[in-house]
């Protein structure tokens, strides 16, 4: 089945097939020019496909906070929003207010005597009044009557002291959580930032560039070596709308190109929100970098409010600079996947935004990227490039097999879709994280499979692998990513840690202890 443009919900193609249920045809052989195959070619079945994810946007409250199907990962969001821990304040207020409310009821409706023929509390029924007494046939005495009247207005009295001191005790209790809310909220914008302080502090101190002593320092690091085709690439406080309040710091991006220089000339963006792709240009500008160039990124979901404000951007970026800073634009990220668009939508944005770029005069290719079994011809003919994700890790695959599998991969379900064409194929995201468990390609991983484990030996072991060997045979692909990302902690689960610790380096762009970049026998990037 090859799904065209106008299918009301996404296909999958029966040339497609879901990674987790991929068994090739036939006994397992290696290819005969896979360049991988320097280890076991043994085939594992239990390949999963990955988890993503996004951030609610506070314009129009639908952005992609919602737990994606069987995803991995987000790629909006900087952090919890602010509003959360709000929310947390005004529950407990919530909490609180129902408790005056169960105790007023309690107060205000329990009898002094149980009713005739009704349960106390200890579970006993009460005795049976006389006939007529209760229901008011029989006179009561003037005595009882004063007696029950006082009782009444002293059980009113308790009732009026007990609001008040809970009244004041919710009022007091949500005062305090906003302002502890507000000073955490303070606390973490800056103390998680690599350099520990605002954006407008760090920048505040000058426009760095690269006689900058710092800088300097940066870009002579003799751990680097630039062996990375290109780099999956996400600025600090770029996510919206949180960067409104806590938006990214200029300088702290140009460290961040000065270190990526070292690593590769091609840096992709996923999205134009915040200024990040004007503060990336800067940054290369600002260091010098003549040979460095960016893939514009557009990030697109179901939100026609984010759609519309990432394809502006792009624009305003196109006609200010022009193509010079750009390889390509890679408008949309898995939003098949996420099933969050069509094809035939996201086809006509790809054709709508080519048809934009000849009336002025510019000439990129315009291409998506969506995981690796999410291709299809279909999808091939609406892109000037395939640009796939693919995964070892996700789909369970161990370090020593981890690079012939993505070859495979790749080769069998993505490159094959453009036999006959002068279309490219690159491998848009490919990586492994440093830490948080294990992953069998599955749910749960099997008693007794061994899975891919995310760790700093394994992680050098698939860059070993696959890295130089692409940079020998000409491999094009984008390493995800050099700079962990820690607002995606909150999207971890138990056993399943990794989803903030992709990076080769911290958030302060030092390499994690014990990895080791390759150097390839000295091959550099050209």
């Amino acid at each position: 089945q090859a799904p065209t443009p106008g299918h009301l919900t996404p296909q999958r193609s029966r040339n497609s097939v879901p990674m987790y249920d991929y068994i090739p045809d036939g006994p397992r052989t290696p290819y005969s020019d896979n360049p991988y195959n320097r280890f076991s070619t043994a085939w594992d079945p239990r390949v999963s496909r990955a988890d993503i994810d996004p951030n609610s946007i506070e314009d129009d409250g639908d952005d992609g906070m919602a737990e994606p199907p069987q995803r991995r990962r987000s790629m909006l969001g900087l952090r919890a929003p602010p509003d959360q821990a709000r929310t947390a304040s005004a529950t407990a207020g919530g909490a609180i207010s129902g408790g005056v409310l169960s105790t007023l009821g309690g107060l205000v409706g329990r009898s002094n005597v149980v009713g005739k023929g009704s349960r106390d509390p200890s579970g006993q029924y009460g005795p049976v009044g006389q006939p007529g007494f209760e229901d008011g046939r029989v006179e009561k005495s003037e005595w009882l009557s004063r007696q029950t009247s006082g009782r009444k207005k002293f059980r009113w009295i308790v009732v009026a002291l007990v609001a008040v001191i809970l009244i004041g005790a919710i009022v007091g209790g949500i005062i305090g959580g906003i302002k502890a809310s507000r000073n955490r909220s303070s606390s973490s914008s800056n103390s998680d930032r690599p350099t520990g302080e605002t954006a407008a502090d760090d920048d505040s101190k000058g426009d760095l560039d690269k006689d900058s002593p710092e800088i300097k320092k940066l870009m002579n690091n003799p751990a680097l070596h630039k062996v990375f085709p290109g780099v999956d690439y996400t600025p600090y406080a770029s996510q919206y709308p949180e960067c409104l309040k806590w938006p990214p710091s200029q300088n702290n991006v140009t460290r961040d190109v000065a270190v990526l220089s070292q690593l590769t000339n091609q840096i992709r963006l996923y999205g134009t929100d915040c200024n990040q792709t004007e503060m990336v240009l800067h940054a290369i500008d600002r260091l010098g970098l003549t040979d460095t160039k960016v893939w514009l990124g557009v990030w697109l979901d179901k939100n026609a409010t984010t759609n519309a404000r990432g394809l502006a951007a792009m624009n305003e970026l196109l006609s200010k600079h022009g193509a010079d800073p750009f390889l390509g634009i890679i408008i949309g990220n898995e939003v098949l996947y996420r099933e969050q668009m069509t094809e035939g939508e996201l086809g006509k944005i790809l054709t709508d935004t080519r048809r934009n770029l000849t009336s002025m005069k510019i000439d990129l290719p315009v291409a998506t990227s969506d995981l690796g079994d999410n291709w299809n011809a279909a999808l091939a003919a609406d892109t000037d490039i395939v640009m796939s994700n693919i995964h070892p890790f996700f789909a369970g695959k161990t370090p020593d097999i981890a690079a012939d599998w993505t070859w495979t991969f790749w080769k069998t379900h993505d490159t094959v879709l453009t036999t006959d064409t002068d279309k490219k194929n690159i491998i848009s995201e490919v990586g492994w994280p440093s830490e948080g468990g294990m992953n069998c390609g599955t749910p749960t991983c099997p008693k007794g499979v061994k899975g891919a484990v995310a760790g700093v030996d394994e992680m050098n072991h698939f860059m070993d692998n696959f890295v130089c060997q692409s940079l020998a045979n000409g491999t094009d692909f984008f390493w995800f990513e050099m700079f962990d990302e820690p607002w995606k902690e909150q999207l971890n689960r138990p056993g399943r840690e990794w989803e903030d610790k992709w990076g080769l380096m911290d958030i302060g762009r030092n390499l994690k202890p014990g990895v080791k970049i390759p150097d390839c026998g000295g091959k550099t990037v050209s």
